[in-house]
């Protein structure tokens, strides 16, 4: 009782602060309150016995606050497990179309990485970024570091009614304090849009880091596609590179579609599909798996989401051994914002 009491802590810190903070939003300052909380039903992968535990996944507060026209500071907190910062930093318009971002935050790998969990209609982001882009022991590809980057827009002549318009991003990361392996990390993204709905894009990151006295070097590069087309939804992402954690070679790919159907004025329905596939190490063949998941979302006016979320992975049973999930999920969640 003892433990729950202090779990649920931060929880109840998190509601007192925010409540009388929800309305205040201007242009130059905003306050907001995020929580997702919800049911889940896990299968056992070695004995297939089910257990299922009620879960607060996030409970997040952040703040931006514009000084003046060129300057944005954002600070963003987690409360969920105990009190932790996420992101924290400096965001400096230098022209219209070149920022310079300072402090902590997500590293400009992967869409899907880099999209709000607040706004994914698939619960759980997958094999590949679990392995890979989110966390390695040597730190995610794409995951929060300290660090500074460059990021600007380069506009081409008229395609199809809109012009054409290059993103770019290029950043130098290093480990948070506390890491247990330091790291260096060159993360470089670039995004073209042929025209408005149809996104393409290209990274890199390249990783420096210590093992055995020795330095060593690890690099992942990726790809994504997002296609927009009312009310047809397309994502399609794939990566290629190192496997720090066994030092092999691995490489995934997912894609996710999905179609919104409105309701009513402030309620949509939208089912989501994604199919992904992964390999952790090129060079053996029993541990290939395969990933499917399913959800149904329905979002009531623009702050609350329900959502019911099956996820099943398969596995080659030739595997000695294995770090990946359980082979099946069921989510019911709710996502709110306030």
């Amino acid at each position: 009782m003892r433990k729950q009491l202090q779990r649920l802590g931060p929880l109840f810190f998190f509601f007192v602060l925010t409540l009388p903070l929800a309305a205040k939003e201007d242009e130059t300052f905003r306050i907001r309150g995020r929580i997702q909380t919800g049911w889940e039903l896990l299968a056992d992968n070695n004995t297939g016995a089910w257990s299922d535990e009620l879960y607060v996944r996030r409970a997040r507060l952040d703040g931006r606050w514009k000084p003046f026209d060129w300057v944005k500071l954002v600070l963003e907190l987690e409360f969920a497990k105990n009190v932790a910062s996420r992101d924290v930093y400096a965001e400096f318009k230098l022209n219209p179309d070149l920022e310079l971002t300072v402090g902590r935050f997500k590293k400009p790998f992967s869409r899907l990485r880099m999209m709000s969990p607040w706004d994914m209609l698939i619960p759980e982001r997958g094999l590949l970024d679990q392995h890979a882009i989110d966390d390695t022991k040597y730190g995610g590809f794409g995951a929060r570091d300290y660090g500074v980057m460059l990021a600007g827009d380069l506009w081409g002549p008229t395609f199809w009614q809109d012009p054409l318009k290059f993103s770019w991003n290029l950043g130098a990361f290093n480990s948070l304090p506390g890491d247990t392996g330091y790291h260096r990390d060159f993360v470089a993204r670039g995004q073209l849009r042929l025209f408005k709905g149809l996104l393409l894009a290209v990274d890199g990151s390249v990783k420096l880091y210590e093992e055995s006295a020795q330095l060593k070097t690890a690099s992942l590069w990726g790809a994504d596609l997002k296609w927009e087309w009312d009310p047809f939804r397309l994502q399609i992402e794939g990566a290629l590179g190192d496997n720090v954690n066994q030092g092999s070679k691995l490489w995934g790919a997912h894609s996710i579609v999905s179609w919104e159907f409105p309701l009513s004025e402030n309620l949509k329905l939208i089912p989501a599909l994604m199919f992904e596939v992964f390999d952790p190490d090129l060079s053996r063949n029993q541990d290939f798996a395969c990933r499917f998941a399913g959800a149904l979302n329905l979002d009531i006016y623009e702050n609350i989401r329900v959502l019911l979320s099956v996820d099943k992975t398969w596995q080659e049973l030739g595997a000695a051994e294995s770090s990946l999930p359980d082979p099946l999920q069921v989510l019911l969640q709710t996502n709110l914002k306030f």
